[in-house]
């Protein structure tokens, strides 16, 4: 599915709950399933369940801040270097 499909589908179905929500809940949700994901990792279990969890999340956050994401992938993704990308990950 590509992202603006998935962007839409989750506007479509869970927009009125989600944009009920303030954005803080949304962030520390966010956070929430984060450490969800870290604790599926660590146990090697459900890490794909896990991880579709912070996407919806991310994708819904997105949404509520009308947020492109498919056009930010593009601008902040593609058009930078590897170098540039993995130094913004690693906090460098």
């Amino acid at each position: 599915m590509e992202i603006a499909t998935l962007q839409k589908w989750a506007a479509e179905h869970f927009g009125d709950k989600t944009n009920a929500l303030s954005l803080d809940y949304g962030v520390a949700r966010l956070l929430v399933q984060a450490g969800q994901l870290g604790e599926a990792v660590l146990n090697e279990k459900d890490v794909d369940k896990e991880i579709v969890d912070v996407l919806f999340v991310l994708v819904s956050l997105a949404n509520r801040c009308n947020i492109d994401l498919a056009e930010a992938s593009e601008r902040y993704l593609y058009e930078r270097s590897p170098k540039e990308i993995l130094a913004r990950i690693s906090g460098d």
